[in-house]
């Protein structure tokens, strides 16, 4: 089977919950029986639990559409992307993926800092517009009308680029996964935007830990850092500090670091 095809049953899943196999196989114009295997296989992977003649999607990972996303755990957002703002070096090249927490991080740039930025997002190169000490770039590509967001034409283009770091946004993490996506158009781009970054940091809240999203953006090992807040689930942190990986976790209230696990130097 296709990958693409378990992205389109968690994507219809994701708009109603609870489906029929006969419903699936009509939106998907295939047979019943395919569908009972997809979701056999679903299932293995702990994405969904099969009923007689249905199927429920489990934990699934919220809708992605920026203008519903940037009201919600706004305090986490903040603090995250304060603790994220010390890996930011004047005159330095970063990358910027599209979402919430990293529009919140560039909100927090300090307005006589010189940069050169690279981003993916429309939201971060319009507020960037308003300092004429960044320089952004802004890959070819098309537009993804709920992300605010550029989808690479090519993701091959961005090899010609070089960045110190990548700050990085994902809709699901799940320990050891990683960051996960729900399409591989997205994961494509995001890719492509950590790989020219010689540091990559993942900016995630609380309520992205232990969702099921499908397509995976960054394995575990290929991300450097993680900043997240304290509501974050202490068994699955636990278990990241274990494998030796950096992670700050920070209070939303004070907007200050809680606690550095595995801290490397910050430049």
């Amino acid at each position: 089977m296709k990958k693409d095809r378990y992205s389109q049953i968690i994507e219809i899943m994701e708009r109603q919950n609870t489906i029929s196999i006969r419903e699936l196989a009509e939106k998907l114009n295939c047979t019943e029986m395919t569908i009972r295997r997809n979701l056999d296989k679903l299932q293995e992977m702990n994405f969904v639990k099969r009923e007689r003649g249905y199927a429920v999607l489990l934990k699934p990972a919220q809708p992605t559409d920026y203008y519903v996303q940037i009201g919600e755990h706004k305090e986490e957002k903040e603090a995250i992307a304060i603790a994220a703002l010390k890996y930011i070096r004047p005159y330095q090249t970063i990358c910027i993926d599209s979402g919430t927490t990293t529009q919140l991080l560039v909100e927090t740039l300090p307005e006589n800092i010189h940069l050169s930025v690279i981003t993916t997002s429309l939201t971060a190169s319009m507020t960037l517009s308003n300092n004429e000490n960044i320089q952004v770039l802004i890959p070819t590509g098309f537009l993804h009308h709920k992300n605010r967001s550029v989808i690479l034409a090519d993701p091959d283009i961005m090899k010609q680029y070089q960045a110190d770091v990548a700050f990085l946004s994902c809709r699901a993490f799940r320990v050891p996964g990683g960051a996960f996506e729900h399409s591989q158009s997205l994961t494509s781009t995001k890719k492509a935007l950590a790989s020219i970054a010689q540091k990559r940091i993942l900016l995630l809240d609380y309520s992205k830990w232990g969702i099921n999203s499908l397509c995976n953006s960054f394995p575990l090992e290929q991300i450097d850092i993680i900043i997240t807040d304290n509501k974050a689930p202490k068994d699955s942190v636990s278990k990241i500090v274990k494998l030796g990986k950096e992670i700050i976790i920070v209070n939303p209230e004070t907007k200050s670091i809680e606690n550095h696990y595995n801290p490397s130097n910050p430049n």
